[in-house]
Parts: structure tokens; sequence; C-alpha cells
């Protein structure tokens, strides 16, 4: 089980780094910890470095988010492989990040319930991997 003041102390992370998000519609941010409460990563939504969209290009939301990498993908990256327990995020995790999560070795993600049309749960994947979903509301 992981501790309620870790899930606090990550969704705090996770809301201070997307204030920094590169996308200026939708803001994510996400934070992973160890086992112990220490933290792993920090990240947000983002171009890959060095990459800047137009401002006309940054307008078409389709096309923006053809290039944004993943909050939950820029904090793993500070990671190794079995380090992180908690993966904490702004916003529902998509299929491809619980995968990501699992493949670093993530055992509980915690987000933000929301309601967007865009969101598709991906809640059989992670239960199916052994990954325990927290949904804070």
């Amino acid at each position: 089980m992981v501790k309620t003041k870790w899930i606090d102390l990550a969704m705090r992370l996770a809301d201070a780094a997307a204030k920094t998000s590169q996308d200026q519609f939708v803001r994510v941010g996400a934070a992973v910890l160890r086992q112990d409460g220490s933290v792993c990563g920090i990240g947000y939504n983002g171009y890959p470095p060095g990459f800047e969209l137009t401002k006309q290009e940054s307008w078409d939301r389709d096309y923006r988010r053809d290039f944004m990498v993943h909050a939950e993908t820029n904090a793993l990256a500070y990671s190794r492989p079995g380090e992180p327990h908690l993966l904490a995020v702004t916003y529902p995790p998509c299929k491809a990040c619980v995968l990501e999560a699992v493949r670093y070795g993530v055992k509980y993600i915690a987000y933000r319930e929301n309601k967007d049309r865009d969101i598709f749960p991906s809640d059989y994947l992670a239960t199916r991997l052994g990954v325990t979903l927290i949904v804070e509301k």
C-alpha cells in the first residue's frame, strides 16, 4: 500500500510541474516517487528538446498534440527501471503512459478525475497489469 502523505506530496509536485507546461490549453504535470517517498522525477507535457511550434500551429489542437510529449513520459525519464513506486499525474493517464509506467515498475498511479470527452479510461489495462489506480476527486 502507498501512504496517503506520499500521494498528497506527489500530487502537489505534479500540480507545480503542470504550471510550466508548454501546452497553453491542457497543462499536465506528473511526479514519480520511490517507495520511501523520495522523488525520482517530475515532468510536464511539452515539446521535444529544441522544438517549438509557431503561434499559428499551437492553436491547432490536433496538430499540436502530435508533437506533445506526455508529462508521465517526461517524469519517468529521470528514473531507472525498478525505482519508481508511485506516479501521480494531474490528468488521467493514457494507455501508452500506463504501459510506460509499468515498464518502469510503477505499482500505483494517482490521478485527478476528469470528465473530458477525450479521456479514454485505462482502468482495465492497469488492473490487468497489476497497477493500482487511485482517483483523486
